[in-house]
């Protein structure tokens, strides 16, 4: 990217750091209003490393459509807050959505000047909503995986269990050698021993 845009793209990031360390400062308050303690570690980012994957325009795109759906919810939840007489959390909140408004118009400006076309616009914005669904689709059927692997553990286990058990009583464990005869191998007759051994 150019200067400006990697500038404006470290201004989102610090902005975006700030806001989890002011839900996490409020979170931390109404914890300690409730005695309860904390329910959040300490913030710590991961990253998916989404530009490398998906290019700048892309990933302007992929971001635009998180800013605007983030923007919605946090417009939603200044409402609720107003009318539930919360004050702290709509000041909150709307603090922060003024970034997002921000974050969603220079992500759009952006995207338009890389991409040079309303329609090509459109299909990046089409793109990413697609790619996002998939993700969204084996996230979800990773975390259903790993729901079924572990049922499916217990219920062998659980199963296994009154089985062996049936086993034990069925066919007891004996100690020691044991015998076993072949099918059709009987004793040596006397004339084969004498006529292997003897004459």
């Amino acid at each position: 990217p150019s200067p400006e845009r990697a500038a404006a793209y470290l201004r989102h990031a610090d902005d975006e750091a700030r806001h989890a360390q002011m839900f996490g400062k409020r979170a931390r308050k109404l914890a300690g209003e409730a005695r309860r303690p904390p329910a959040l570690g300490p913030v710590r980012a991961d990253s998916e490393r989404l530009f490398e994957r998906l290019g700048e325009r892309d990933f302007l795109a992929f971001v635009h459509v998180g800013e605007e759906r983030a923007r919605q919810q946090f417009e939603a939840y200044v409402d609720y807050f107003r009318a539930s007489g919360r004050e702290r959390e709509e000041a909150l909140f709307s603090a922060i959505l003024v970034d997002e408004r921000r974050h969603g118009a220079y992500t759009r400006a952006l995207l338009e000047e890389l991409a040079g076309d309303p329609a090509e616009v459109r299909r990046a914005l089409r793109r990413v909503t697609r790619w996002e669904l998939g993700r969204r689709w084996l996230r979800a059927g990773r975390a259903l995986a790993e729901r079924v692997y572990v049922l499916a553990t217990l219920t062998v286990y659980v199963l296994a269990a009154p089985l062996a058990l049936l086993v034990r009583v069925a066919r007891p464990i004996s100690r020691g050698w044991r015998g076993v005869a072949l099918p059709g191998a009987g004793a040596p007759s006397r004339t084969a021993a004498l006529e292997r051994g003897g004459e």
